[in-house]
């Protein structure tokens, strides 16, 4: 069973470049984007329809950008003529990777979602109840 998205559309990635990319390369991306913005916004939790707003969505087509990108420089891909004169994919990867890392930051500190997770101490005791 094929991984089918929960916020955004196939169609919507990748983002600015050139889409050379298959549906289930796509998928994979769209997967692993997903689930790393739950893991970084909600605690892992899937989202509520009322929280998926644009910086959600943005957050989540630059991610899956990312990992397309980096997908297409696996190292079995590279030819001599490739390591002599980089194209520059690694660097466009880190471009959309760092950009989704400052909308999870703006997510984070905004509020916008919440995840109960709290900041403070655990306070423990030896006490007996």
């Amino acid at each position: 069973m094929s991984y089918s998205p929960r916020y955004i559309n196939l169609d919507d990635v990748p983002v600015q470049v050139p889409d050379e990319y298959s549906d289930k390369e796509k998928l994979d991306a769209l997967h692993t984007a997903e689930s790393s913005l739950e893991i970084d916004v909600n605690d892992g939790e899937k989202l509520e329809e009322d929280e998926v707003v644009s910086i959600i969505r943005s957050a989540i087509r630059q991610k899956a950008t990312c990992e397309l990108i980096k997908g297409a420089s696996h190292p079995n891909d590279v030819k001599l003529g490739d390591l002599q004169d980089p194209s520059g994919r690694e660097d466009l990867a880190m471009t959309f990777c760092e950009r989704y890392e400052e909308m999870v930051a703006k997510i984070n500190e905004s509020g916008l979602i919440d995840s109960g997770q709290t900041t403070n101490p655990y306070t423990y005791t030896t006490r007996k109840p």
